[in-house]
């Protein structure tokens, strides 16, 4: 009633082709442990309390370590359905070749870091309803801060509204990165049967635009007339 504990195990070989797209790595070992408890406190405003620990581990089939990550989080929902997750984490990732990060670079290596997050999300079954999440610590070599924050909006049964923005400041040892990223989205159903949707996406470190619309009709079960239209635009 209270408890909730799993855990799992798998091993991916080499030769297994990952070509479907659900099995995204191979040549790996995978452990996955979780231990959290629910809890209905005597507190007017809480619905329940949820503290929990996982821990994340992938080796090669050689038994090198690949990544590992162990988290303590807590989770706290309220009466009114909003939630407010806090997280604490140690991350280990190996990085088989160097990558770049704006005009920096991280270097191949080991690289052991932590990092804290807090999240706040407004209850979904409202018209209106909100999240906000900050995030910070190591970055392999540097440091990184994120906030991000979005809504959305049931203005009636037939248009729905979404937002988002993210922003993230990366402090590596070649030189500081920021990186925002804005999106919006508008959904129309004009029946049952037919609706259009319209997305727009701006990443500012590379100035671009991407605008994504489709017009979907339903014409039989399971058959769909989709009409698309997808721009990516180089600003500057």
């Amino acid at each position: 009633r209270t408890w909730n504990i799993s855990g799992l195990y798998r091993r991916i070989g080499d030769d297994f082709p990952p070509a479907v797209g659900f099995v995204r790595r191979r040549d790996i070992e995978h452990t996955y442990v979780t231990v959290g408890t629910h809890r209905r406190p005597p507190v007017g405003f809480l619905q329940e309390v949820n503290p929990y620990l996982e821990y994340d581990r992938f080796t090669d089939l050689g038994d090198t370590l690949v990544s590992r990550e162990l988290q303590a989080g807590l989770a706290l929902e309220f009466l009114s359905g909003a939630t407010l997750t806090g997280t604490a984490s140690r991350v280990y990732d190996l990085v088989d070749a160097p990558f770049a990060v704006g005009e920096g670079v991280v270097p191949a290596g080991g690289y052991e870091f932590d990092e804290a997050s807090l999240a706040f999300q407004s209850s979904a079954g409202r018209p209106f309803s909100a999240d906000l999440s900050v995030r910070g610590g190591g970055y392999y070599e540097g440091e990184r801060r994120s906030v991000g924050a979005g809504m959305r909006w049931l203005v009636s049964h037939q248009l729905a509204l979404t937002g988002s923005a993210d922003y993230n400041r990366l402090e590596l040892a070649d030189g500081t990165v920021t990186t925002s990223v804005y999106s919006g989205r508008i959904k129309y159903a004009f029946s049952t049967r037919a609706f259009v949707t319209l997305n727009v996406q701006y990443n500012q470190d590379v100035d671009q635009l991407v605008t994504y619309a489709r017009f979907n009709v339903i014409h039989g079960p399971l058959s769909d007339f989709f009409l698309v239209l997808t721009e990516r635009r180089q600003l500057g």
